[in-house]
């Protein structure tokens, strides 16, 4: 196993009141431990680096331990801003690992099956990103609200995480980037702009992200489903 995972877990949800995605309930747990143990049962993560806040670092450590996952996993500050705490737990991956899987805790629904196809793509190709057809018609438009074009459906895909990448590949668009780094709305971005290639694999449309009540209602009744389903 040469992946290490990352998994920032230090945002507040601005449309969910203010709350910490990371430790809302779903199903009755917290959201990060569904992820955290998606990542464990994958087979294919040697540890797992958890980025915190410093308000809710000691509600995520115990949660790290009550798991008592059968890998390493290490808790660490973050800032901010996503940018910040993914840089933040990139630079404690050990020098030695050659992937690294970055995760976001707001996407709970992740199975270990994604987890696994993730790095699969990434062994294929050095940079590849979870991502699902776009469904609905796309219009680009300018701040007046005037529509300027509608891009073709066909060419485009909703990226998600995981997403991994090769770490020397990682630690090179980061230097490449300068301070512009934390500018970019995911590492892959930072990687296209560095000039590395970076592929798509077929995400999962259950793989979805933690931004809004209704969200959580969803991501609940699916994972009560898989429960009833494994039951």
């Amino acid at each position: 196993m040469t992946c290490s995972a990352v998994v920032p877990a230090a945002g507040r949800g601005q449309r969910l009141g203010g709350r910490e995605k990371p430790l809302l309930p779903l199903a009755g747990r917290p959201a990060l431990a569904w992820v955290l143990e998606a990542l464990s049962a994958s087979g294919v993560i040697a540890e797992i680096i958890v980025v915190a806040s410093e308000a809710n670092r000691e509600a995520v450590e115990s949660l790290c331990t009550a798991l008592g996952l059968s890998l390493p996993v290490q808790v660490v500050i973050g800032g901010a801003e996503r940018a910040l705490s993914v840089r933040a737990g990139v630079e404690h991956v050990p020098d030695d690992r050659r992937y690294v899987l970055i995760h976001d805790a707001a996407r709970p629904l992740v199975t270990p099956e994604l987890v696994r196809r993730a790095i699969a793509a990434a062994l294929r190709h050095g940079a590849a990103v979870a991502a699902i057809p776009v469904t609905d018609t796309i219009k680009q438009v300018a701040s007046d609200g005037r529509v300027v074009t509608t891009p073709e459906r066909s060419t485009l895909v909703a990226a998600q995480t995981p997403q991994v990448f090769r770490l020397d590949w990682l630690r090179e668009a980061y230097r490449r980037a300068g301070a512009q780094w934390v500018t970019a709305t995911d590492e892959a971005m930072l990687l296209e702009r560095a000039g590395f290639p970076v592929y798509v694999f077929p995400g999962d449309p259950e793989n979805l992200k933690l931004t809004t009540p209704l969200d959580v209602t969803i991501a609940e009744l699916i994972l009560e489903r898989r429960m009833r389903g494994n039951a």
